[in-house]
């Protein structure tokens, strides 16, 4: 017992060394110094450049969506997969309609039903459709499968 008592402030005394002997190596571990940001000119919110200028269409614009206008109170069926999940709310992008219009969709799998804000983007109709995060998670759908979904017109 005499003994430990007389060795505990040796060890006590070790251990800031090897605290103080740590931090000095550290000193070669430090990170590289961060580069300073660079500037760049941004142009004056109402300024106009010759880019926002409008210009002669090419052959490589997207066509605006030519879909119904509205969904036949029916309902259609599409495909669909989760959409932008940075773009909050209870939407659908679909190639089934001309214009952005209130709507519900059904999922197939639960019968599970939904409001949603249907809008409009480019390509057949027979193309695929994108559901908002927040409308996958309510109707229950796993945000990595791609699902039936029929759409129809709000009532």
């Amino acid at each position: 017992m005499r003994y430990l008592i007389l060795t505990l402030p040796l060890l006590m005394f070790g251990c800031d060394n090897v605290r103080n002997t740590a931090s000095d190596l550290g000193g070669f571990l430090k990170p590289a110094p961060k580069a300073e940001p660079t500037q760049t000119a941004v142009p004056a919110p109402d300024a106009v450049t010759e880019e926002a200028l409008p210009t002669e269409q090419s052959g490589d614009v997207t066509p605006l969506p030519s879909g119904p206008s509205s969904l036949p109170a029916s309902g259609v069926t599409t495909i669909a997969g989760l959409g932008d999940p940075s773009i909050p709310g209870l939407w659908m992008e679909t190639p089934l309609v001309g214009n952005e219009q209130a709507g519900r969709v059904v999922f197939a799998g639960t019968g599970a039903e939904l409001r949603v804000a249907l809008k409009p983007i480019a390509g057949a109709e027979t193309a695929g459709s994108r559901l908002s995060l927040d409308a996958m998670r309510q109707l229950g759908i796993p945000l990595t499968e791609l699902v039936e979904i029929r759409a129809f017109p709000a009532f």
